[in-house]
């Protein structure tokens, strides 16, 4: 990568805001091609040059300056990307006094040359990547076909296969020295390119997936075959977790699982089941939408809209459908529920043995997963089910 003066400039002035001495930035032989003194632009820098050349840092005393051409006391460390040098930052003073802060320099430095490579790389794909994301989540899909599929056919992503979408959180844990907005910010890039970098390397990510960082968050589009067995969407979190883990020892990571969605129209619900449900995860941790506790304070907290079309919900009812009529379900429920979760007066109110009753709940864990007798939570998504049933029957 060659620097260009512009962005040598602006690094250079970026970094005097924040070590107050005077910076400069010369190129790998030794021309000072940006600097807080004007004057020193495009003269020689030995000291500079020798850093480059002997990729080593290089400390100037006052008693010194005489055996370094066009040199001031100071300290001056080499620029490296991609284990290769491509400049020289330098801090004008005594080093003793300037080591540390030349040190900082120098990692302030990379990190912003890494952020523009990264950019260039990733910027231009990505931005266009968050341009179709946001149509494939907007309200009102008939509106936006065309571009969407337009979109689609540029990046090559196919619109009719199911897909899972996780959203995740990563937070860099800074240290103090670096705790600035415009640190923060630069960390955060850095972190992002390494992110990118490792799920195109990994095995369990295919060339039907799409990943990108959407609204600050790594967002992913997993494709899956129809009705993917539970287990394995959760090893396949399990193993993106561990691989960002792997990025940086304190990195706070929330990671959030939506519900599987078998067509480009259910995209949108599942990306707000992930979103909630990331939310609720601890650090560390992953939060999914079929867990029934996070499943209910979504439908708790969720507008009529989303309610109605949470998949997570829907799949229960599918499942609820399955056995409704053949062990009387509904009634059953609404019976158990009106009784206060009661067996024997259930089972009274519905003219059937306590033994048939029992049968039939453990029917109801084994088909849909819900226990209403054992966890309150399961009683009130069992509220809904019984809700939805009796709005079905009134349309």
């Amino acid at each position: 990568m060659i620097i260009s003066r512009e962005l040598a400039q602006k690094i250079v002035d970026h970094l005097m805001e924040i070590v107050k001495r005077n910076v400069n930035m010369m190129d790998c032989n030794g021309v000072i091609i940006a600097s807080g003194q004007p004057n020193r632009i495009d003269s020689f820098h030995q000291g500079g040059k020798l850093a480059a050349a002997k990729h080593h840092v290089v400390e100037i005393y006052p008693a010194e300056v005489h055996n370094y051409a066009g040199s001031l006391p100071g300290v001056m460390w080499p620029v490296d990307l991609k284990d290769q040098t491509v400049g020289v930052v330098g801090v004008t003073g005594e080093p003793q006094e300037v080591r540390d802060t030349s040190k900082l320099v120098k990692i302030v430095t990379e990190l912003i040359l890494e952020r523009e490579m990264f950019l260039a790389d990733y910027g231009s794909e990505n931005r266009m990547k968050e341009q179709f994301v946001s149509l494939l989540f907007e309200d009102y899909q008939h509106d936006v076909r065309d571009d969407s599929s337009t979109l689609a056919g540029i990046l090559n992503y196919k619109l009719d296969i199911p897909r899972l979408v996780l959203v995740v959180k990563l937070v860099p844990q800074v240290e103090e020295n670096y705790a600035s907005e415009g640190l923060h910010n630069l960390f955060s890039d850095r972190l992002r390119a390494s992110v990118l970098a490792l799920i195109k390397k990994a095995t369990y990510f295919t060339t039907d997936d799409m990943t990108l960082f959407y609204k600050q968050n790594l967002l992913i589009l997993k494709a899956l075959p129809d009705n993917t067995d539970r287990q394995k969407i959760e090893t396949f979190a399990a193993s993106v977790l561990i691989l960002l883990k792997s990025i940086q020892p304190r990195l706070k990571i929330q990671m959030g699982i939506g519900s599987q969605a078998l067509n480009k129209l259910q995209l949108r619900h599942s990306y707000y089941e992930a979103l909630f449900a990331m939310e609720q995860a601890a650090p560390g941790m992953i939060g999914s939408i079929s867990k029934f506790e996070i499943l209910l304070s979504y439908l708790i907290n969720a507008q009529d809209v989303q309610r109605s079309s949470c998949l997570a919900l829907l799949e229960i009812k599918h499942k609820f459908e399955t056995i409704k009529v053949k062990y009387d379900m509904q009634r059953t429920i609404k019976f158990l529920l009106d009784n206060n979760l009661n067996v024997v007066k259930t089972a009274q109110a519905l003219f059937i043995h306590r033994n048939t009753l029992k049968f039939r709940l453990a029917k109801l864990k084994e088909f849909v997963g819900l226990e209403p007798c054992h966890f309150f939570r399961h009683a009130m998504l069992c509220e809904y089910l019984l809700q939805e049933a009796n709005d079905k029957e009134k349309i």
